[in-house]
């Protein structure tokens, strides 16, 4: 069933105090950059989220910090300060900021500056460094929410890669394709054989196209099996989970290999930034196409074209049997999509199927949130008292027949 203009502008809409965008703000935390991004005393990093602008810092005892990029006295950016003795000192006039955003120094001022300081209106927003990101919270109050702690979180570095690009499209379009199970063996069916070697069970999504979609309420959004009838009387269960607002955690290609999760988080309404973390919880990751990556804020590569040249699609590459001409990476392809669904998808005219229900499921439970923060409460997958984010394991594997799918899981 297509949506009406009205939710699909509540849906993706995230600037200018749109409900959708204050609900995020609020009730989650935000990935604003790499870990790897920031030096102790080095270079402020812009970061935009939900239409701001802020830049986030590293300061000399190592801890974060996120500020409006702005400075409140005469809004000079904050991107070209000097980062010393455990704060950002602005160029303009000397303000200096700790990573709290509480003014410390207004060399400016001729009379008591520790009073002065203390009354200068400033937004302080929460930032921690965990699991190879840098997150914090813009929302008001002194409660932050629960923190996200999915099973990459708490691992050693050397067990997991971190790397994002932004996307000129909107959020929702990214978080969409990571529930999207039909999608990936007909648009990856080639990276898929080139990752895979042809030898592990992620080949058979490029054979069995049309998997039976089976769902489990969980306190965080929901957990999905994509099952996918084989020979011999076998299947092919991939039970992976979505977790509110946008993270994909998706099952590893086989046993005791690397997991991914996938997350598109709102730059603005016409921009998202699209996160990958590739994790291992059972031995070093090693080498891999993302840890490998040269620039983890501008990998993977987006499509190398314009609308022009259909985005660069290489067509020469298709006839040598490619399947989408973007062998870039799994991440072009979707994006390559993205961009030509529009800006902002309008889903007001779309003509969905069976394969859908796992993206019907995510726009249901994104407006529900948005409804009960519009509403004055808090969203109910915000707040459950079953939250347990390190409970969030996908899995997949061959099994019998008529076998349920939740052993699987339940056995991970």
């Amino acid at each position: 069933m297509s949506m009406s203009k009205e939710d699909n502008e509540l849906l993706t809409r995230v600037e200018n105090g749109a409900p959708m965008g204050e609900m995020i703000r609020q009730h989650y935390w935000l990935p604003a950059v790499p870990s790897v991004k920031l030096e102790a005393d080095g270079a402020p990093v812009r970061v935009r989220l939900l239409g701001g602008n802020y830049v986030a810092f590293r300061a000399t005892d190592g801890s974060v910090g996120v500020l409006d990029e702005q400075c409140p006295h005469r809004k000079a950016s904050l991107a070209l300060a000097r980062n010393e003795e455990n704060g950002l000192r602005c160029l303009y006039h000397g303000w200096k900021f700790n990573v709290k955003g509480e003014v410390v120094e207004a060399p400016n001022h001729a009379g008591d500056q520790e009073q002065f300081c203390s009354h200068v209106r400033v937004n302080r927003y929460t930032a921690v460094d965990r699991g190879g990101i840098i997150w914090v919270w813009l929302g008001k109050g002194n409660s932050a929410p629960k923190f996200p702690d999915l099973p990459f979180v708490n691992l050693p570095s050397h067990q997991r890669s971190v790397t994002c690009v932004e996307v000129p499209t909107n959020w929702v379009q990214g978080v969409e394709a990571t529930v999207d199970s039909s999608h990936v063996g007909v648009l990856h069916e080639s990276t898929t054989q080139i990752t895979a070697g042809g030898g592990n069970e992620r080949m058979h999504m490029t054979k069995a196209l049309a998997p039976k979609l089976e769902f489990e309420e969980r306190p965080y959004g929901y957990r999905y099996a994509a099952l996918r009838a084989l020979p011999d009387d076998k299947i092919y269960a991939r039970v992976n989970n979505f977790v509110m607002p946008w993270y994909g955690v998706i099952c590893p290609p086989d046993t005791n290999g690397p997991t991914t999760v996938f997350f598109s988080t709102p730059v603005d309404d016409v921009t998202h930034r699209a996160w990958f973390v590739h994790f291992n919880p059972n031995r070093p990751l090693g080498m891999t196409v993302m840890s490998a990556s040269p620039d983890v804020w501008n990998f993977p590569p987006l499509p190398p074209g314009s609308p022009n040249d259909n985005w660069g699609q290489n067509r020469d590459i298709m006839k040598r049997g490619h399947a989408t001409g973007f062998p870039q990476h799994l991440g072009t392809e979707d994006f390559a999509m993205f961009l030509s669904q529009g800006s902002i998808h309008d889903r007001t005219d779309e003509q969905l199927c069976s394969a859908d229900g796992a993206v019907v499921r995510v726009r249901q439970l994104l407006l529900k949130a948005a409804r009960e923060f519009m509403a004055g409460k808090t969203p109910t997958l915000a707040d459950s008292q079953e939250l347990d984010y390190t409970k969030v394991k996908s899995v997949g594997g061959v099994l019998p027949a008529g076998s349920d799918w939740r052993s699987l899981a339940d056995a991970a």
